[in-house]
């Protein structure tokens, strides 16, 4: 095989001699391409690459590319914060990374958060979840009931939920929390609330919560997710966890015919009816199973968060806890999130990888750690003698920062 230097505007297979015998389709030189190319990315030009959208025209890149877990669900937020809103202005998505987070979290903003304050409720947007016959038994109940006042309210967070546990490890301790104490929750919120008035340990939980997320990483998270779930409040619940969550623990679930509604859940029949309710309230469609909606108690529901991030208790306040920094995200009334040490913090972004693709145990320990030293930052400022007291029930309530 004949080779001469390329002349100038030659490539390198120019220079190849006409008289040159066939190649082999194997052996057949391809078209050349730039060293830089052909070279890897190392970890911190892809870190780079992702924090800087301007510098990557293309968004679809390996290494932006999310889970199927993680896309099913930011859709679904994406969509139905259009569609419980529909006054509110359409936003542009444009085709970086950094305006489809904007987005993401604008959109969860207007759709979400417009429910949280009792004034922002429309007539026959939220009701309550009642039969026939609580209905006397709970009238009964409500005129002798001793409330300890603040309740505590936890938002949606995924397999954020360790962060959780270590805020209520630090409520518990100190004394914030007793058996009187009213909860409320959507979610892994909703979950934490049941681990709390079952009276379970909180190390047995996070023991629980390891196993499970074990079992996501090793066989995958979305369609399979909602049976994992299931399994693991079964076992780790006891049997009378209901008898103890009734009037107690409220469960924000959305109805989604004809039109999206919060329903709000306090009185349970049996334990397969309370875990029926944590399942419904964590239902996000395509994501906990491949169906896009759960029936509860003859209705067609998803994903509380939709329509109740943090539900009210019925105590006179309510202290509210986002495992996400609320402020950067606009929330607003929360006492308890990573805003009470946003120092060396993962960013809003990292948070919602974890709640949906459950991180590795160090991190899962982490969380716990950061739950509990912001929970204990937030009591430095609200010592309990001073804002722990019995009242009576109440069905609206304002919240503590």
């Amino acid at each position: 095989m004949l080779f001469r230097q390329p002349k100038p505007g030659e490539t390198a297979l120019d220079s190849f001699s006409s008289s040159s015998p066939p190649m082999s389709r194997s052996r057949r030189p391809s078209i050349p391409i730039p060293i830089s190319q052909l070279q890897s990315p190392t970890k911190t030009q892809i870190t780079k690459f992702s924090q800087n959208p301007s510098h990557n025209p293309n968004p679809t890149t390996e290494s932006e590319k999310k889970s199927f877990a993680e896309a099913t669900a930011e859709l679904f937020f994406g969509i139905a914060s259009r569609f419980i809103r529909p006054g509110n202005e359409r936003i542009k998505v444009e085709d970086s990374k950094l305006e489809r987070e904007k987005y993401f979290w604008r959109g969860r903003r207007q759709g979400i958060l417009a429910v949280i304050e009792d004034e922002d409720v429309e007539e026959g947007e939220v009701v309550w979840e009642r039969r026939e016959k609580n209905l006397e038994a709970e009238a009964e109940e409500r005129g002798r009931k001793v409330v300890t006042s603040p309740g505590f309210s936890f938002a949606a967070a995924g397999f954020l939920f360790p962060y959780y546990l270590g805020v209520a490890q630090f409520l518990l301790d100190k004394g914030y929390i007793k058996d009187t104490t009213p909860l409320a929750g959507s979610s892994a919120g909703a979950i934490v609330c049941a681990v709390i008035a079952s009276g379970a340990s909180v190390q047995e939980a996070l023991k629980a919560t390891k196993l499970l997320a074990q079992d996501c990483r090793l066989n995958g998270t979305a369609f399979r997710l909602g049976a994992v779930l299931r399994d693991f409040l079964d076992k780790f619940l006891p049997d009378d966890v209901h008898i103890r969550s009734n009037g107690r623990v409220r469960v924000a679930v959305t109805q989604i015919l004809w039109r999206p509604r919060g329903l709000l859940i306090d009185q349970f029949e049996s334990k397969e009816d309370f875990i029926d309710a944590l399942f419904t309230s964590s239902f996000i469609p395509g994501y906990l199973a491949p169906r896009p909606a759960t029936m509860f108690r003859n209705k067609l529901c998803v994903d509380g968060a939709l329509t109740l991030l943090m539900p009210p208790t019925s105590a006179a306040q309510t202290v509210r806890v986002c495992a996400f920094p609320a402020s950067r995200l606009g929330f607003e009334g929360v006492g308890i999130s990573p805003d009470c040490n946003p120092v060396n913090r993962a960013t809003p972004r990292e948070l919602f990888n974890w709640a949906l693709e459950p991180a590795e145990d160090h991190v899962l320990d982490k969380l716990f750690e950061q739950g509990y030293s912001d929970a204990a930052l937030w009591g430095k400022a609200n010592p309990v003698e001073e804002i722990v007291q019995d009242d009576q029930p109440h069905t609206q309530n304002n919240a503590v920062s």
